[in-house]
């Protein structure tokens, strides 16, 4: 069923890509030149690694180092443990990496549906917990196994509660939540609740 949801989400919205798609990589390509599609390893189910799409939201010579640094600097601990204590939000606050339709991008959820490639590829689903990169998954500990027991998402239950206004702690613990007691009806709720977030940009960096 969580299968067939993907398929049919991402073919309702595809003759939509088919013109999104070309007109935003034209947009970044003048606004900031090549390329316009990024790509990143990632963390999938089972702990398998998966190359990951997004559109490029920051400059072409942007390091992934500040990003590292930053969650790292974010855990006082090895392993961070879940918890809804109140605690760093994940973001990075005035990135300057990030290109004004980076920006755009970021606010309006845009960049992420290149993320619809890796659904109809299987490698994601259209709810799970986000995929991290492997130094973020490090952080989590054995919790991260856990974590990977379903296919990451494009949205999931720690997006519709804050998104980048988490913390890493809260992040997890929502992200085990999800893991513990996901069903139809909670993915479908969660798609529609993002949808709703995504048009008032809470939560959005």
């Amino acid at each position: 069923m969580k299968r067939l949801i993907d398929i049919t989400i991402t073919l309702i919205f595809f003759p939509v890509l088919l013109v999104i798609y070309p007109l935003i990589l034209i947009i970044i390509y003048i606004s900031d030149g090549f390329p316009g599609l990024y790509k990143q390893q990632r963390v999938g189910k089972n702990g398998n690694s998966f190359l990951l799409y997004k559109f490029r939201t920051m400059d072409a010579l942007s390091s992934d180092d500040i990003h590292q640094d930053h969650y790292e600097k974010l855990s006082e601990k090895e392993t961070i443990e879940p918890s809804l204590t109140p605690s760093k939000p994940i973001r990075i606050e005035n990135d300057d990496r990030i290109t004004n339709i980076g920006n755009f991008l970021r606010k309006t959820s845009l960049d992420e549906l290149p993320n619809l490639i890796n659904v109809l590829r299987g490698e994601m689903s259209i709810v799970g917990p986000r995929p991290l990169v492997i130094y973020e998954s490090n952080l989590y500990g054995d919790y991260q196994k856990i974590r990977n027991t379903v296919k990451p998402g494009i949205t999931g239950l720690a997006q519709i509660q804050g998104r980048l206004d988490l913390s890493l702690q809260e992040r997890l613990y929502w992200d085990l939540e999800y893991v513990e007691t996901r069903n139809t009806l909670m993915d479908l709720k969660i798609i529609f609740l993002t949808f709703y977030y995504v048009i008032t940009r809470k939560g959005a960096s």
